[in-house]
């Protein structure tokens, strides 16, 4: 047997194996799954390749990324990706499971059809409110690339100047160029191109709306760089970054300059319909991080908005808490089964007596004057609401901060591992930054469908082990 059969023989071994934990694993977890589906392109073929991945927090509240399948698009003949995304869910028995679903711009146009097919497997929380869930990173993009367009004849002025042959698709690098040009125009090295005319040079009033949308799209970069750089964000994480950006935007499309108003009012009207799908997701997980609750919520939204926050934050947590039956999320928790409905449901009850004292009216009198004087204990949603913002740290980590008090929160903690868990971006790192979809890694493209599935997959299960 060649190398290469034998190479292909281990890989798949080892995704069987794998696989069977992993099926495992799902079939153990009792709290609810969030979905992705990304397009990615091979830029030489032009090929297009479809990764399925889900996304949960386990019960050592860690956040995981398990890709479930990965297939070149050309290869699945008439099945669409929305046919092989429910087939990938019923393969690994997590269709009851379902919590949301992730998508970047390239298949937004997948989702109504794939809302109709999951409405007839599971019951959306919210009435679908939660579906689907746009990438972030894809707004921030489209909203510069918005701000460029209106200087796209000045920068191709710009690019005859000074560009570098090889540069990659990336909004910021875009920006670092320009910056550079300008330092070059200020130190007077286009002055002899423009006495030569061999090229276009911008005039005084283009320089000037290259340095405002420079100076535009760097602060955008500053506010999210440090979140995108995060390999896998929760999504209590996102509001404050994105409420920056909305806020900034709004603060310059009054600029007294006209380009800056004009060129920022327009950016703003693509965010605003991104902010308009998302708020409410955004906020809810930004309710969930003890450091803002719903005071950092009704500092960033209007009133009405706040109101419809907290109207469905309690219709959530009214999901949970008739589930409370269902297995705790919670490890360490050793509370009976009576101990644990006195709690949930702010009433006496009475413990097992022993045969001999069941009987006794003494007891049972006892047990009706505890009743009757008895006041329901709040909910935890109710003291988690009450209870004062924890104080602010750059290094604070919301999952530890809930696997250490989850016992305090029982019904809460429950909402909080699912929706911290659902993926607001879909790529990190420079990727994030990106104005061209996301390339395959070309490694794989040598291999056999099955086996570059047995690969991705693999690789994401296997992902933080030693082995």
């Amino acid at each position: 047997m060649s190398t290469g059969k034998v190479y292909e023989a281990k890989v798949l071994e080892l995704y069987k194996k794998e696989q069977i934990k992993v099926k495992e694993t799902f079939s153990k977890h009792a709290g609810k799954i969030s979905f992705s589906v990304e397009l990615l392109r091979e830029f030489v073929s032009f090929e297009s390749f479809v990764c399925i991945s889900a996304h949960y927090i386990d019960e050592d509240w860690k956040l995981k990324k398990w890709v479930l399948n990965f297939f070149c698009d050309s290869t699945m003949d008439a099945d669409h990706p929305n046919v092989v995304f429910m087939k990938s869910l019923k393969e690994y028995g997590v269709e009851g499971k379902f919590l949301t679903f992730s998508v970047r711009d390239d298949a937004v146009l997948y989702v109504d059809d794939l809302k109709e097919q999951l409405q007839e497997k599971s019951s959306f929380l919210l009435d679908g409110k939660l579906f689907p869930v746009l990438c972030s990173s894809d707004i921030v993009s489209r909203v510069v690339q918005k701000g460029f367009e209106e200087i796209d004849g000045i920068i191709d002025k710009v690019k005859t100047l000074s560009w570098p042959r090889l540069a990659k698709p990336l909004w910021y690098l875009t920006t670092c160029n320009l910056s550079k040009a300008i330092e070059l125009k200020e130190m007077g090295e286009f002055s002899s191109v423009e006495e030569g005319g061999f090229a276009e040079v911008p005039s005084e009033e283009e320089w000037g709306k290259v340095k405002s949308m420079c100076r535009i799209a760097d602060r955008i970069y500053v506010i999210t760089k440090g979140l995108f750089q995060v390999e896998m964000p929760t999504s209590n994480l996102f509001l404050p970054h994105l409420q920056e950006i909305r806020a900034y935007l709004t603060q310059e499309s009054a600029s007294s300059d006209a380009f800056v108003s004009l060129v920022t009012q327009k950016m703003l009207i693509d965010f605003n319909k991104y902010w308009d799908d998302m708020y409410l997701l955004l906020s809810i997980a930004a309710f969930l991080d003890p450091r803002y609750k719903m005071k950092f919520v009704e500092f960033c939204l209007s009133e009405s908005e706040a109101a419809v926050v907290l109207e469905n934050i309690y219709k959530l947590y009214d999901v949970y808490e008739v589930q409370r039956d269902q297995n705790m999320y919670l490890l360490g928790d050793s509370s009976s089964e009576e101990e644990e409905d006195k709690i949930g449901s702010g009433k006496y009850v009475m413990r097992k007596w022993g045969n001999n004292l069941k009987d006794l009216n003494v007891l049972k009198e006892y047990c009706d004057t505890v009743q009757s004087k008895y006041e329901p204990e709040k909910s935890d949603l109710e003291l988690y609401l009450e209870e004062p913002v924890v104080y602010w740290m750059d290094n604070f980590c919301a999952l530890k901060w809930w696997k250490e008090n989850g016992l305090k929160y029982p019904r809460l903690s429950k909402m909080a591992r699912d929706l911290l868990a659902i993926p607001v971006t879909l790529v990190s790192s420079y990727e994030a930054f990106s104005i061209e979809p996301r390339e395959v890694d070309r490694s794989l493209m040598s291999l056999k469908p099955e086996v570059m599935n047995a690969v991705k997959c693999t690789q994401s299960w296997k992902s933080g082990s030693k082995k």
